[in-house]
């Protein structure tokens, strides 16, 4: 839900987040220009005459001038892979199908009995939680993707689209041609552009696509200069169909198409059976590895995301879907993603024979094992480069636009956070927060592509006592009783 217009606006503080990607993230005063969807201009500003020099901005640039204050401003989050409208299979007992393939067993044979009105209804609730999350940006991947993009628009949530492409397996194999159709009308929709919607490429996996649609929608892709969205090596099923038809691992085969040489970009969404041989093709490629700590952790396992960074790899960090994480909290990944510094001790050689016979000298072994860990990949947990991988990381995967950074030409998604908040408390090190912390209670301000969403103050608030959500959610309630009812049959 968003309010009020998305014309020129100045909005200002003495603690703006800036930087962001390879310029190190500061804190300074300033005032950002908002021109429609996107930052204009960034107005660096002396502290020690703040209000004379917003004065002259207003007077000189124009616009309405919202200053606040000692507020921290920062850019809002990227979730860089999500499916919205899972989020009606949140709380169905997933423990049976988590035994074995989670997405055949149950999301394939559920998804078949989502009417395209189904979907608009149960993306819109996905959308409201992202909001509230503080999250800005979507990167979504879903069937009836056309129902996906009007549900962001009437939210207010910004997003890249992918329609879901199957042709070989799935719910969506014998409407691939549609799909195809519906990624171009996205793509042209210039009403959607203008709230930060946009469009993506979304063949499904390695084992649900043929050759003949991954050239199609490589060709579409380099037409459009839009990126290809895609789960790859995501489950041994996935693996061993790769293999067995084409003799290669998913990513193997990828780049014997032409898919990791050819295309404008590459999202590619988990690499749990990405080998040592596979990561390298990705080096010095416009790829991004998405990592979905939860969610793997849910339907398979985590990815070797240490091995990912010592290779020298672009990867971010996403939710993944909220039937199967349960959340749609992005910032919430991080402190798991920090804790993969040391988290190999636990299952070290080391540690097991502490376990099985104790003594001083095991478990100094084991402490040694962990010192190694933690020297090895204390990047991990860098507030720094958490942020960076929903920040700047995700707002550079499109080649169309940027996000995730406030600087001149990005959209204009940004969260205005109060640093009186305890989560913040005592307020020494507020970048440290964003990544560690629990800080959505102190989200005073959320803007998406330059509208402000609810009111200042009281954002979950006011958005959940709106007409609108009010209505979302009674019509998602009406239409998940049936769904619900389905399952058993």
């Amino acid at each position: 839900m968003v309010s009020g217009s998305s014309q020129r606006a100045l909005l200002a503080s003495r603690r703006v987040v800036l930087g962001g990607g390879e310029v190190p993230l500061e804190i300074v005063a300033a005032c950002l220009v908002l021109d429609g969807a996107t930052i204009e201009a960034v107005h660096r500003i002396d502290d020690d005459c703040y209000a004379d020099s917003l004065a002259e901005l207003v007077e000189t640039t124009g616009g309405s001038l919202s200053d606040y204050g000692d507020r921290l401003i920062s850019p809002a989050f990227i979730n860089p892979h999500t499916h919205l409208a899972l989020g009606f299979l949140r709380g169905v007992d997933l423990r049976r199908a988590c035994r074995g393939n989670l997405v055949e067993d149950l999301f394939f044979k559920v998804e078949g009995r989502l009417s395209p009105e189904d979907i608009q209804a149960f993306a819109r609730i996905g959308a409201y939680d992202s909001l509230l999350c503080g999250v800005g940006l979507v990167w979504d991947h879903y069937y009836a993707g056309e129902r996906v993009a009007a549900a962001l628009r009437e939210v207010g949530l910004a997003g890249v689209v992918a329609v879901t492409l199957q042709d070989l397996a799935g719910p969506g194999k014998d409407r691939w041609e549609a799909a195809l159709e519906a990624t171009a009308v996205i793509d042209d929709d210039e009403g959607l552009r203008s709230q930060g919607v946009y469009s993506a490429l979304g063949p499904h996996a390695t084992d649900t696509v043929s050759a003949d649609l991954f050239g199609r929608s490589l060709a579409l892709a380099r037409q459009r200069e839009l990126p290809i969205h895609l789960h790859v090596a995501q489950s041994p099923e996935e693996y061993q169909r790769c293999w067995e038809r084409h003799g290669r691992s998913p990513l193997g085969w990828l780049d014997e198409l032409g898919v990791l040489s050819e295309a404008p970009a590459t999202v590619l969404v988990h690499g749990i059976y990405a080998s040592r041989a596979d990561l390298a093709l990705l080096t010095g490629g416009p790829h991004r590895l998405v990592f979905c700590p939860y969610s793997q952790l849910v339907f398979g396992f985590p990815a070797a995301v240490g091995l990912w960074s010592e290779l020298g790899l672009d990867w971010v960090v996403a939710t993944d879907c909220a039937s199967n994480n349960d959340s749609m909290n992005v910032q919430k990944e991080l402190r798991f993603v920090a804790g993969q510094r040391t988290v190999g001790a636990t299952w070290s050689d080391s540690f097991r024979e502490f376990l099985e016979q104790g003594g001083p000298e095991h478990a100094a072994a084991a402490w040694g094992v962990r010192r190694a860990l933690f020297d090895a990949h204390h990047q991990l947990a860098e507030p720094e480069a958490l942020l960076g991988r929903v920040w700047a990381g995700p707002g550079a995967m499109h080649p169309r636009f940027t996000a995730g950074v406030l600087a001149p030409g990005a959209l204009a998604n940004l969260i205005v956070w109060d640093l009186d908040h305890p989560a913040f408390w005592p307020a020494v090190d507020p970048l440290h927060c964003l990544a560690m912390s629990d800080p959505l209670g102190a989200m005073w301000a959320l803007y998406v592509a330059g509208r402000p969403v609810g009111e200042v103050g009281d954002v979950a608030g006011s958005v959940l006592r709106s007409a609108e959500y009010q209505a979302a959610h009674q019509e998602a309630n009406e239409r998940i009783k049936r769904i619900l009812a389905t399952l058993g049959g």
